[in-house]
């Protein structure tokens, strides 16, 4: 199948679709100089005015104000997508806001003050690429020179049989902007597919791949396919509604796909907290801590953020931050064990007190004070006194602020003492507490207490996977935690 575009077309006739009348007066004088037909048209400022589609009046671009249109941008440039025939769009701004606008509407963006030259190649390559800014069947088939068949998967095959013979810059211009995107394939529809015969074997093997934990640039080197046919089979999926692609795993609905998405949680988590901490917090340990407190805490954060554990994971554009994030840590382990280093470095941050911000590095006598009361509020769980039980464990936020097993705890006394009164929407408390627990553990080392108070939280709000996945995770670090045993065991009878 030929591609629907002749390379050796050019930019004629272009729409000015703004409704600042100096911006488009100035542009149309531009363009006129360099005999290119243009309309201004501000009543199409904000998308085709009525009666344009299907006139086969579209001009060849079409020029977007990408400063007025801010947020609305996307909205308006899939309007004009959507005509037949499409046509290209180029997007106007100067701004910071605009740049980001464009980035996410996927379309090219060109200064008001750049000359002709720079506006008519960008012109150009959007006639030539118009069909690329998104994935629809419409434009699929635009793109493909197919007509619309009636039965859906009948036209889903049609267009990914096309598909292997277009001029591969159409899918490799609409993956572009989802480079570091995972792509996740709908096994029903890639079901109906094969049960039709529209795909090859390695086609068929290489959807396997389309579990939502793999990127696109990952999944176009990774065979068994090659890389332009990969881009051009993603690319016909995705338009024809057999593969999704999204900025974050799709959904929790797998083991993979939850354990992804939430340790690219975690690695966001982390990176906050670590801007202007100390190498207490990166470690998570007291001033007080001695050598075996360093090791475990070594141990605990290298369970999670370890390059060997993440390289397990396609972390897409997270991938460039764990190497020096690791880095880190086994910086604050050496100058932790030397005595030396660790009392120089604690002069190095009396100095710096007013410019870092620390969970951690803490004074002895509030952490300990911290232990006591956890302890304290713990044995009050134990023997139901939650309102106790939120006393102490308050105690221990307070002393120790952010200490993720501390305010897991008091969030799931909180929710015992809450969800005790009459007419207490549990399930709206269970859900306010668990999100102030994981806001307290995001980017922290595994603590297997928290982690029990969150999935005892998971299980009041409904949710048994996330329950039974924190338990998990408890028990893989300390397999002698009974309430965790119980509670998965219950959970499991379910």
């Amino acid at each position: 199948m030929a591609p629907c575009y002749d390379r050796r077309s050019y930019v004629t006739r272009v729409l000015l679709a703004l409704a600042d009348l100096a911006l488009g007066v100035q542009l149309q004088e531009t363009l006129e100089a360099h005999r290119v037909q243009v309309r201004w048209d501000p009543t199409a400022a904000d998308g085709p005015p009525p009666g344009l589609a299907g006139s086969g009046q579209v001009e060849d671009v079409v020029v977007v104000d990408a400063d007025g249109l801010g947020s609305r941008l996307g909205d308006v440039l899939d309007a004009w997508r959507g005509l037949d025939p499409a046509p290209g769009v180029i997007a106007l701004g100067g701004t910071q806001a605009a740049a980001g606008h464009a980035a996410d509407a996927r379309v090219t963006l060109v200064s008001p003050t750049d000359d002709a030259a720079t506006l008519l190649e960008a012109a150009q390559e959007a006639l030539r690429l118009r069909f690329a800014g998104s994935m629809t069947r419409g434009l699929a088939r635009r793109a493909l020179l197919v007509e619309k068949v009636a039965d859906p998967i009948a036209d889903a095959a049609q267009i990914v049989g096309a598909a292997r013979a277009i001029d591969v810059e159409i899918p490799r211009e609409a993956l572009r902007w989802h480079a570091r995107s995972y792509v996740c394939g709908d096994p029903a529809t890639i079901a109906a597919l094969r049960e039709v015969r529209a795909l090859t074997i390695p086609e068929v093997e290489f959807s396997h791949h389309l579990d939502g934990t793999f990127t696109v640039q990952t999944l176009v080197k990774r065979g068994p396919i090659d890389a332009w046919h990969a881009a051009r089979f993603i690319w016909a999926l995705t338009s024809v509604g057999a593969a999704k692609i999204t900025r974050e795993p799709l959904d929790l609905a797998t083991p993979r796909r939850r354990a992804l998405a939430l340790i690219r949680q975690h690695l966001r988590g982390r990176q906050a907290r670590l801007e202007k901490s100390t190498f207490y917090d990166i470690l998570e340990i007291t001033p007080a801590a001695e050598t075996e407190d360093i090791e475990a805490a070594y141990e605990l954060v290298g369970r999670r953020y370890a390059p060997q554990v993440l390289g397990a994971f396609d972390l897409g554009e997270l991938g460039t931050i764990v190497e020096p994030m690791w880095a880190q840590v086994e910086k604050a382990r050496s100058v932790m064990h030397d005595i030396s280093a660790r009392g120089r470095y604690n002069d190095w941050l009396r100095g710096r007190w007013n410019e870092i911000r620390t969970r951690w590095a803490i004074e002895t006598s509030a952490a300990q004070t911290a232990v006591e009361s956890y302890a304290r509020g713990q044995r009050a769980l134990g023997d139901g006194d939650v309102h106790r039980a939120v006393g102490d464990l308050a105690a221990a936020a307070r002393n120790h602020t952010g200490h993720p097993e501390y305010e897991a705890g008091l969030a799931w006394a909180r929710y015992r003492v809450e969800a005790g009164r009459d007419g207490a929407d549990r399930a709206a408390i269970a859900r306010r507490e668990r999100a102030s627990a994981e806001a307290a553990m995001w980017g922290t080392r595994p603590w297997p207490r928290a982690n029990l108070a969150l999935a005892l939280l998971c299980a009041a709000d409904g949710d048994p996977d996330s329950a039974r996945w924190h338990l998990q995770e408890a028990l893989a670090i300390d397999p002698n935690l009974p309430a965790a045993q119980q509670l998965l065991a219950r959970l499991n009878r379910r």
